[in-house]
């Protein structure tokens, strides 16, 4: 009977230690999580020769069983900074690279500290990658979209032109008007040609009693 006795105690204690230990989730700004991450990023830093160093950039996920020795498991986001590992800065002092030219990584790491908040081991993957490819926009021509001309091309100067003795023509005005400035110019390209014009014209010193048309006598006045 005794055997049997030792044989279902063994038993019993075997199983105990294989069921797991219950965990806690816990903030990702907890005081205790930012220690554990802290470790864990420092030994990346650490077992890295070349490059730069990484920085906490975001802590997505953190729980912590309970224990003799506390462990954490954490996931979090780290970016690339302009430190270089030869440096021996901590990460905190460090500032990130410009977004264009940083590296990015995630990391999920296992952090055992004992009772006192020393670090006792650290397992953890880090996955980096590497830096997005530049985009070079282009612009599509817009079949049928009004488009951007000079103020200065021949076509629109004679557009005005023909504009503005129309306007002196049929206008009420006494005095003739002449242009001053040519504020925008757009060409739309369909069976034919649409323009827009943008420009200002002012009143000027030739009454329509005297002047049939423009003349370099023709002078703006203020008043416009």
């Amino acid at each position: 009977m005794k055997p049997f006795i030792v044989l279902a105690l063994c038993c019993s204690f075997f199983s105990s230690k294989a069921n797991p230990l219950p965990f806690e989730f816990l903030d990702c700004d907890d005081p205790d999580v930012f220690k554990a991450v802290d470790a864990a990023l420092k030994k990346y830093n650490g077992d890295r020769a070349t490059d730069n160093q990484f920085a906490l950039y975001m802590v997505m996920e953190a729980k912590r069983t309970a224990g003799s020795v506390t462990q954490f498991y954490v996931k979090y986001r780290i970016k690339e900074t302009i430190c270089a590992t030869e440096e021996n800065k901590l990460w905190q002092d460090c500032d990130y690279k410009v977004p264009a030219e940083a590296k990015t990584g995630e990391c999920t790491a296992q952090v055992h500290m004992n009772n006192t908040e020393e670090t006792s081991n650290v397992l953890q993957d880090c996955k980096i990658f590497p830096v997005a490819p530049k985009i070079t926009l282009t612009k599509a021509t817009c079949l049928g979209c009004f488009h951007p001309i000079s103020s200065d091309s021949s076509e629109v100067s004679e557009i005005l032109k023909q504009a503005i003795q129309k306007f002196n023509r049929h206008s009420t005005e006494p005095a003739l008007f002449k242009l001053v400035e040519i504020k925008e110019a757009k060409i739309q390209v369909v069976a034919g040609w649409n323009y827009i014009i943008k420009y200002e014209i002012k009143e000027t010193n030739c009454s329509k009693d005297q002047f049939q048309d423009l003349t370099p006598e023709c002078k703006t006045i203020s008043r416009g």
